[in-house]
C-alpha cells in the first residue's frame, strides 16, 4: 500500500468542515465526561478529524460517505496522488474529495454502486463496519456474536461479526442489537476508528460466556431435572410408591435454577402436574430441541436467550422460547422461561 501523510489543513478544508481548530483545544460541545471525548481528542490530535470554525465538533451529526473516505485516508496515511479514475458518474475531477475517493476506491475500502459513489449520502452502521473491516484487514477470532437484528444472510453480517470479535463494537447491550441500518454519527465513527487504530480504546465485551456455554448449561439442567422427576414418576406409576417430597429434590433444582423459579414453577409442576406428563416430560423443558439459539439480551449478570422449537411428534405447533439466565455468585442460573406459539 502506498502511503502519504495528508496535511491537517487538507483535511480541515475537504472534510466539509470549516477551518480546523488547534489540535489541543477542547471542543465547546464535547464535555470532558462525554462518552466519546477521549477518542475524539485522540483523532483530533493526529489531524484525522477536525471541528468547525465555531469550535464545535457536533458529535451527533451524521457522517457522509465522502467524509468517511477522508477520515480513513488520513488514518491510513494513504497516498492519494496518481490514482486511477474511479469513474463514478457523480464525482468529477473538480470535486473537493476526488483524489481521496479515488484512493479509497482503488484500495477497495469504499466502493460505489451502479457507477455512483453517493458522496453526500449518510453512512449507515452496517456500511461503517464494512469500511473498517476492509481498511484494517481485521481477522475473525471465531467467537460467537449474534446480534438480534443482524441475520446471517445480511450483506454486512461478516463485517459486523469481525468488528465485534475485535472489540471494536459491543453493540447495544440493552437489547443485544447492532442497528446496522441506522446512520453513523461523528462521535460513533470517531470511537470505532480510534479503536481500530489503538487497542487501548477497545471496550471489552460483557464478561459473559459464549452462547455455546449456555447451550450446554441449559441442556445439562433440563436433562438432569427431567431424569430426577422421571424417576419419581416411574416410582409412583409402576411401583405405586408416593413420589418424594419436593424438598428432597429441591437442591438438585437449585444447582441450575434460581430459588424464585424453583418454587414458582417447578414445585407446583412437580406436585400437581407431573403425574400427567410421564414419558412426555421432556416437553416441559424444550431447550434441547430448540434451533437457532441466540442472545436476545446480554449484560454482565444477565442474558436472555431465544430460540425456536420446531413442530415435532409431541409438539404440534412451532414455538418460540426465551430463557432468562442470571449470574449468582459464580454460577449462571435459569431464572425464567417463557414460550409463545409462532403463527
Amino acid at each position: 500500500m502506498k502511503m502519504r501523510k495528508i496535511s491537517g489543513a487538507f483535511l480541515g478544508i475537504y472534510f466539509c468542515f470549516s477551518a480546523a481548530v488547534s489540535a489541543y483545544e477542547t471542543f465547546i460541545d464535547v464535555e470532558s465526561d462525554y462518552w466519546a471525548n477521549e477518542e475524539i481528542t485522540y483523532l483530533e490530535e493526529r489531524n484525522i478529524i477536525s471541528g468547525y470554525s465555531d469550535r464545535e465538533f457536533r458529535p451527533g451529526n451524521e457522517v457522509t460517505r465522502s467524509q468517511a473516505a477522508l477520515m480513513i485516508a488520513e488514518a491510513l496515511e494513504l497516498d492519494t496522488a496518481n490514482r486511477p479514475s474511479p469513474d463514478f458518474e457523480d464525482i468529477s475531477e473538480s470535486y473537493h474529495a476526488y483524489d481521496t475517493i479515488a484512493a479509497v476506491s482503488d484500495e477497495g475500502i469504499i466502493n460505489g454502486s451502479n457507477e455512483t459513489f453517493r458522496p453526500n449520502e449518510e453512512l449507515t452502521r452496517g456500511q461503517m463496519a464494512a469500511i473498517l473491516n476492509r481498511a484494517f484487514s481485521l481477522s475473525s477470532e471465531s467467537k460467537v456474536y449474534d446480534f438480534e437484528d443482524v441475520n446471517k444472510d445480511y450483506i454486512f453480517y461478516n463485517d459486523i461479526k469481525v468488528i465485534a470479535e475485535g472489540n471494536i463494537t459491543t453493540g447495544y447491550s440493552e437489547d443485544n442489537t447492532y442497528r446496522p441500518g441506522e446512520t453513523t454519527t461523528r462521535a460513533q465513527f470517531s470511537v470505532f476508528l480510534a479503536r481500530a487504530l489503538d487497542d487501548t480504546f477497545k471496550e471489552e465485551p460483557y464478561a459473559t460466556p459464549p452462547i455455546t456455554y449456555f447451550d450446554d448449561r441449559i441442556d445439562e439442567a433440563e436433562e438432569t431435572i427431567e431424569m430426577a422427576m422421571y424417576e419419581e414418576w416411574e416410582k409412583e406409576f409402576y411401583d405405586n410408591e408416593p413420589k418424594s417430597p419436593f424438598n428432597e429434590l429441591k437442591d438438585t433444582f437449585l444447582d441450575y435454577y434460581t430459588e424464585d423459579i424453583t418454587i414458582s414453577r417447578w414445585k407446583e409442576f412437580y406436585e400437581e402436574e407431573l403425574d400427567s406428563w410421564g414419558p412426555e416430560l421432556a416437553q416441559a423443558m424444550p431447550y434441547r430441541s430448540m434451533e437457532d439459539t441466540h442472545f436476545v439480551e446480554r449484560t454482565e449478570d444477565k442474558v436472555v436467550i431465544g430460540g425456536t422449537e420446531p413442530e415435532n411428534e409431541l409438539n404440534e405447533q412451532e414455538m418460540y422460547y426465551e430463557y432468562t439466565v442470571v449470574k449468582k455468585e459464580n454460577d449462571w442460573l435459569i431464572d425464567n422461561l417463557e414460550g409463545n406459539t409462532i403463527e
